[in-house]
């Protein structure tokens, strides 16, 4: 997720169901033999393994290149969706970057899609579509100046892809990518939106100089993340920011019409994106989910833009299409972290129904590269996920690598299973290993917040291009 915040502590009692509901399963174990009691769990857990034995369907292949058939069963999953969310656990896998590569190849190749979204900064991203759409730039050198953890291998065979899938086609024909998200900033920003206006507008460039001069990066990105997130800089000392930033979008809006190299949407876009980053970083934009909100609003932007039928690349809380759910970071901030997020995929939910759809990606075990805010990154060794956790029941089938679509029929007991809360293992930006089981997303229904699920039963850790930070 790349970014979490503290929000408020979420300490909460039982429900009304849940003590009426709890109390009379008590009651009626007292009825009952112990060993009685004991055996429906593990009946329930023998029937999910029989069904995904029934329906998982094998992925022979991680890597991104080679035949796509094994992901066939991906076309009626997605049916018509105009956006695809795609999950996953951990920020630093290799072996789940190359598996969503391939997803993202069959979506282009095989549905027609067209963008690649992924939870990037939209300057950072802005850098990237140029180069896969018109060969401007170098590879390694858009993808070593992209957001910490995308400056992988795995990141630039995805994009090596893409620009060549784009050679020879038509520009309405080409894959795109999108920095969907807000996290940092960028000087092309500023400099793009300077351009277009001092093209379109002139007289109101000294208007628009005076609202940029306010909000100017103070240092590179980083530099500026840590300069406004002072803790004495409170919400009313940004308030400033936020206006300037507002104005600068408005005056965007409102100039031209007019001719310049620099599109108006691209202008737009850039202002928006000022707004958001200014907004976002704030204890009510933290408290509003203010982040979750201008992902979607990019994305839903994007597409009527493009037209595109849309990929959506996130940690798995992003795109799951629920409207609420409880997050446990426990080594981010002092005691614990566990806070109610309204995340992006509930919005895109809400906005398109079943026209988005959602995939999420579990593993098992293995070696992910993480602990970018404990001062840099380091491999470490997850073991298999907590008894409490959905990941573990979904490793006890006979394939250890494999795509399961959720809305198949299932027996009573199972259909239960799937339609009810489940909690996820979920890792950001770091990690101790002592407190794993501390890690996840939890949802209210399964199968309401994935439609399938992709499960890898070892992963291998991020490998880091040699390219200097941004």
């Amino acid at each position: 997720m790349t970014r979490e915040t503290p929000g408020r502590s979420l300490v909460q009692g039982p429900s009304r169901r849940a003590l009426i509901t709890g109390g009379t399963a008590a009651a009626l174990g007292l009825a009952l033999p112990q060993t009685a009691r004991a055996a429906a769990p593990a009946a329930a857990a023998s029937d999910l393994r029989a069904w995904l034995d029934r329906h998982a369907v094998p992925l022979p292949r991680l890597d991104a290149g080679g035949p796509l058939d094994d992901l066939r069963a991906l076309r009626p999953l997605i049916g018509d969706a105009r956006i695809a969310g795609i999950g996953e656990p951990v920020h630093g896998g290799h072996t789940v970057t190359t598996l969503k590569h391939r997803v993202a190849r069959f979506l282009v190749e095989r549905l027609g899609f067209r963008t690649i979204a992924w939870e990037e900064s939209w300057a950072a991203g802005t850098a990237v579509d140029r180069y896969v759409t018109t060969g401007a730039g170098d590879a390694a050198s858009v993808v070593g100046d992209a957001l910490f953890m995308l400056r992988s291998h795995g990141i630039l065979e995805l994009v090596t892809w893409m620009r060549e899938f784009n050679e020879g086609r038509p520009p309405h024909d080409r894959v795109r990518f999108l920095g969907a998200d807000i996290l940092e900033l960028r000087p092309v920003l500023y400099e793009e939106i300077r351009a277009y206006v001092k093209d379109v507008a002139p007289h109101r460039y000294a208007d628009l100089d005076r609202h940029l001069t306010e909000i100017a990066m103070r240092g590179g990105p980083q530099q500026h993340l840590v300069w406004y997130n002072n803790p004495e800089f409170t919400d009313e000392l940004k308030r400033p920011y936020i206006e300037h930033a507002r104005a600068v979008l408005d005056l965007v809006r409102s100039a031209g019409p007019g001719r310049s190299p620099v599109s108006r949407d691209d202008a737009v876009q850039h202002a928006q994106a000022l707004v958001g980053w200014y907004e976002s970083y704030t204890t009510a934009g933290d408290r509003q989910d203010t982040r979750e909100r201008y992902i979607a609003r990019f994305i839903e932007t994007w597409r009527r833009r493009t037209g595109h039928r849309i990929a959506y690349s996130a940690a798995n809380a992003h795109t799951a299409g629920v409207e609420e759910q409880v997050i446990s970071f426990p080594d981010e901030y002092p005691g614990p972290d566990v806070t109610r997020r309204r995340m992006a995929g509930g919005i895109l939910r809400r906005v398109h129904g079943r026209r988005y759809r959602s995939i999420a990606t579990v593993f098992d075990h293995g070696d992910v590269l993480t602990g970018w805010e404990k001062g840099g990154p380091s491999v470490y060794t997850m073991p298999p996920p907590h008894e409490s956790f959905i990941d573990r029941d979904l490793g006890t089938a006979r394939l250890p690598d494999y795509l399961v679509d959720l809305r198949h029929a299932a027996p009573p007991p199972v259909r239960r299973r799937l339609d009810g809360p489940a909690k996820l293992r979920t890792v950001s930006a770091a990690y101790v290993p002592e407190k794993d089981a501390e890690y996840y997303h939890t949802v209210g229904s399964l199968s309401g917040a994935f439609d399938a699920i992709l499960h890898i039963d070892r992963i291998t850790p991020t490998r880091l291009l040699n390219a200097p930070p941004s």
